[in-house]
């Protein structure tokens, strides 16, 4: 299993961020996508659709490690060091476990018992009893728990889905220019307070490589317009 931290993070019940809080803080434009406007602690969330869910992951979780909050990202290995810190994440509160193996519940576990938020990539359909399990220790810790992948990989209920819609790159020209920046439609919808549906446009990323809001009058994006291999951005 290999494993990547950037400094040591703090053990379990000492001096975790933000403990006394039970709202994480997200980037502005992200709030309307959440029914308290921010990451409520011992949710289990979930992000998918297509391109730009990386992206999206990454400006969810920036806001919060601003304000000091530790993150664990599991089972993503394109998400190395310069990626992360592409994204604007803060490299000295973020721990990395990029293969985790068979034992990535395992990991996700010791990850939730210490960190604010804990985001992975299970490899495969998750066991009911493992994804029981660890929305359990993560309501009892007060962590945030955010699955990357399809609905299929996660066997039970999540408090709120986030989706990325198709999207539309800006940048090219007629055989020229660089890829600068991604529209995207994002919605959310889940249980209790997530029930009713919210969506917000975005760019996603920004030429900063962050989220800010697509205020064009027009919500749909026109035909989604892929990058060539090699140029597109996750």
């Amino acid at each position: 299993m290999e494993e990547t931290a950037v400094e040591p993070f703090p053990s379990p019940g000492t001096g975790v961020p933000l403990a006394g809080t039970r709202l994480l803080a997200v980037a502005p434009p992200l709030a309307p996508l959440l029914p308290d406007a921010g990451l409520r602690r011992g949710t289990v969330l979930a992000v998918a659709g297509g391109g730009g869910t990386t992206s999206l992951l990454a400006s969810l979780v920036a806001g919060t490690m601003a304000e000091g909050s530790w993150v664990g990202v599991v089972g993503l290995p394109a998400l190395g060091l310069e990626a992360a810190s592409r994204l604007g994440l803060r490299l000295d509160h973020l721990a990395l476990v990029p293969s985790p193996g068979a034992h990535w519940a395992e990991v996700v576990g010791t990850l939730v018992d210490s960190l604010d938020v804990v985001a992975v990539v299970p490899p495969g359909r998750c066991r009911p009893g493992d994804a029981r399990r660890l929305a359990a220790r993560a309501r009892e810790r007060g962590t945030v728990v955010v699955v990357v992948g399809s609905r299929a990989s996660w066997s039970e209920p999540v408090d709120l889905r986030l989706e990325v819609g198709p999207s539309t790159w800006h940048g090219l020209g007629s055989g020229d220019g660089t890829l600068q920046r991604r529209s995207v439609t994002v919605r959310s919808f889940g249980r209790r307070a997530g029930a009713r549906e919210r969506r917000v446009r975005l760019w996603l990323p920004d030429p900063d490589g962050g989220a800010v809001p697509d205020e064009r009058e027009a919500l749909a994006p026109g035909p989604a317009r892929e990058p060539a291999a090699g140029a597109r951005a996750g």
